[in-house]
């Protein structure tokens, strides 16, 4: 499975704001196995997944396309 650099922005975001995993699940209602796989910046997990850990931190997610159009994403 390929990594990615946004499992290390999600786990530094949750460190900095001092949440737990556990605590994570309780904002985002995402268990904290796919947390963790989140956080080890794997990409086997949703895209809604995903978008409801970042929202629940506060992380803003956009994508660029080759028109140069941006959209953010949220749950």
């Amino acid at each position: 499975m390929k990594k990615n650099p946004l499992g290390h922005l999600i786990k530094s975001t949750r460190k900095a704001q001092k949440i737990s995993q556990f605590e994570l699940r309780d904002l985002s209602g995402i268990s904290p196995s796919v947390i963790y796989k989140l956080e080890q910046g794997r990409t086997d997990v949703t895209l809604s997944s995903l978008l409801a850990v970042a929202d629940s931190l506060g992380i803003r997610v956009t994508c660029n396309s080759p028109l140069g159009e941006e959209i953010e994403l949220h749950e």
